[in-house]
């Protein structure tokens, strides 16, 4: 009866850690493959700016990345609210739009206007930025 119950038991603990090698497998593949899709997601996007560079299709590119930007801030504040991780992105929109004198989109600039105030080093980080790429309005 004793032996019966030992194997049992054995049995159970054996499962359980099947279980979580191959829970934990699955976990890390599902990982890897994000990640994989991602830099692939990220490979199509960096060679598709670059081609129209290339072939002289600048206002047609700015246009796609504007409108992007007016669904991505919207998409992402529905999505994580007030998630600290998105400011230094909402920051960085904001200046787009504050440095080229941009009419802020109907969709984003309540979401713009609620973000916190930026720390004074972010701030001179963006001046330094905006200064090299020639946008410097001071």
């Amino acid at each position: 009866m004793a032996r019966q119950a030992v194997k049992m038991v054995g049995a159970g603990i054996g499962s359980f850690i099947l279980g979580a090698i191959v829970g934990g497998g699955l976990i890390v593949w599902g990982y890897a493959e994000a990640f994989r899709n991602e830099f692939y997601m990220k490979l199509l996007e960096l060679t598709n700016t670059a081609y129209h560079i290339r072939s002289g299709r600048q206002q047609e590119l700015l246009k796609t990345c504007e409108e992007s930007l007016r669904q991505c801030v919207p998409a992402a504040d529905s999505l994580w609210g007030d998630d600290e991780a998105r400011l230094p992105a909402f920051w960085y929109v904001q200046t787009y739009y504050q440095d080229f004198e941009l009419e802020v989109p109907v969709e984003v600039k309540p979401i713009l206007d609620r973000l916190p105030p930026r720390p004074p080093c972010d701030l001179k980080r963006n001046q330094k930025a905006a200064s090299q790429l020639g946008v410097d309005k001071n």
